[in-house]
């Protein structure tokens, strides 16, 4: 079962920090170089110095971004710039955002600890693949600072929203937290601290499985903190708070949910003729050409649109200097053989990432897996026309473009305990980091 409580979260001032935007982020991982200088300029407060610190040359094992960080947090604590809750308490979030200039939703959700559950128990459910490298780095900076920074983002299923309305019935009067970030979404967070509302959310929770959305890395890293931390007391405890981990939790059947695609940009394609690759992809595509300008381009998007209405595989590709924009439609019984011989899951065969990824990009190109690991050779983007304008403008040879993974699909491939090639989802909006900290010291009060 989930096991979710309140805790005392560390947050922002209000009276030292006006303005949340100065010290909010995105998520660590998508934050690009520029960026991260941005950031650091924008405050000596904001939260890219605990989550993303500036290495130097003169880093040691004893001075460098980590260590750094953790100053900072201890420091800002002393300021008085981070103050504690009194109280443990949930905090019920709600994002308002736009898809278009006349499409705004609102995201419904609620931060608490979770307590960590390894993923053979089928709790909690992955449903993309780590990186080595990457938790190393996560969990050298959980050794030092000894917090959650930043909440994982995650799903539940709750068709009848009864979690949701206890929670948001439970708030307090007026929002802890109420500001638009730069790009113009709304962020609002009310504490619930009502004793019978906590316990009511919790008892709801327990029949609940819980899908990590985003987080994978730091989640995993918590279960590695978790194990040091066992092993430095010498035994087992069940009632510590490196037993639980701070959590955004939305409900899977909320409108306000939303997925993007993830394009694949390509460079670095030597030797590959688009009159070749076009004649090998007919094996398990039809393939549609379009002109690639005016009402060509608008035919080419909607063949796109309608194979993601129809939950056909559909896979839009063009190369750079191309006057064509390709579809290539699933020869679905082509296709799913393809995959079976690859021993993919059958469960996996409808995922257009996976068609993408095993039978295009691998299949048809002999692309390896160290070709597509490598960011000199791949990037994602998310909107389809700034993908286009990359490609026109050269900085790729080459691009293919899919449908957005499904939130079924999601619950289906990690329900069955596997795992989606990476870069298979992106939530949006991201949850970012700066609304709420939690200390790993014991005094959380989640217990």
């Amino acid at each position: 079962m989930a096991q979710i409580a309140p805790f005392r979260g560390l947050r922002y001032n209000a009276e030292k920090i006006r303005d949340l935007n100065e010290v909010f982020i995105p998520p660590y991982d998508v934050i690009s170089p520029e960026e991260q200088d941005l950031f650091h300029q924008t405050s000596p407060y904001n939260m890219v110095h605990l989550e993303l610190g500036k290495a130097a040359p003169q880093d040691t094992a004893e001075e460098n971004p980590h260590t750094r960080a953790a100053r900072y947090l201890n420091t800002w604590q002393t300021e008085r710039v981070l103050v504690r809750e009194e109280i443990p308490c949930i905090y019920y979030y709600e994002l308002e955002y736009s898809m278009s200039p006349d499409l705004r939703r609102i995201r419904y959700g609620f931060i608490c600890a979770l307590r960590l559950e390894d993923f053979d128990s089928g709790r909690v459910r992955p449903h993309e693949r780590t990186f080595q490298n990457v938790k190393d780095e996560r969990l050298q900076l959980m050794l030092s600072c000894h917090a959650n920074l930043s909440p994982i983002f995650s799903l539940f299923g709750d068709a009848g929203g009864s979690v949701d309305a206890v929670l948001r019935d439970a708030r307090e009067e007026f929002p802890v937290i109420n500001f638009q970030d730069r790009h113009g979404m709304n962020h609002r967070v009310w504490r619930v601290s009502e004793p019978s509302a906590l316990r009511r959310a919790a008892h709801l929770m327990e029949e609940k499985t819980i899908f990590i959305a985003d987080g994978h890395h730091r989640y995993e890293t918590s279960l590695n903190y978790r194990s040091i931390r066992r092993d430095q007391a010498g035994r087992t405890p069940t009632d510590r708070s490196h037993e639980y981990v701070m959590m955004y939790l939305t409900n899977m059947n909320d409108e306000g949910l939303t997925i993007l695609p993830t394009h694949r940009m390509l460079r670095n394609l030597n030797g590959i003729e688009t009159d070749a690759f076009l004649e090998s992809a007919r094996r398990f595509f039809r393939v549609d050409r379009f002109e690639a300008e005016g009402e060509g381009e608008r035919r080419w998007v909607e063949a796109l649109r309608k194979g993601a209405a129809e939950q056909r595989n559909v896979v839009g590709f063009c190369r750079k200097g191309d006057r064509f924009l390709y579809a290539f439609q699933a020869d679905r019984k082509a296709v799913s053989g393809c995959l079976a011989r690859m021993g993919i899951p059958r469960v996996m065969h409808r995922l257009d990432v996976v068609v993408l990824d095993q039978v295009i990009l691998r299949g048809i190109l002999g692309l390896s897996d160290a070709f597509l690991a490598d960011e000199r050779n791949i990037h994602f983007k998310h909107d389809l026309k700034e993908a286009l304008e990359s490609l026109r403008g050269g900085l790729y040879q080459a691009a293919f473009f899919i449908n957005p993974t499904r939130i079924d699909q999601v619950e289906e491939v990690a329900g069955s305990g596997l795992i989606m090639p990476h870069k298979s989802t992106y939530f949006y909006p991201k949850v970012g980091s700066g609304l709420t900290i939690r200390l790993l010291d014991g005094e959380d009060g989640c217990i």
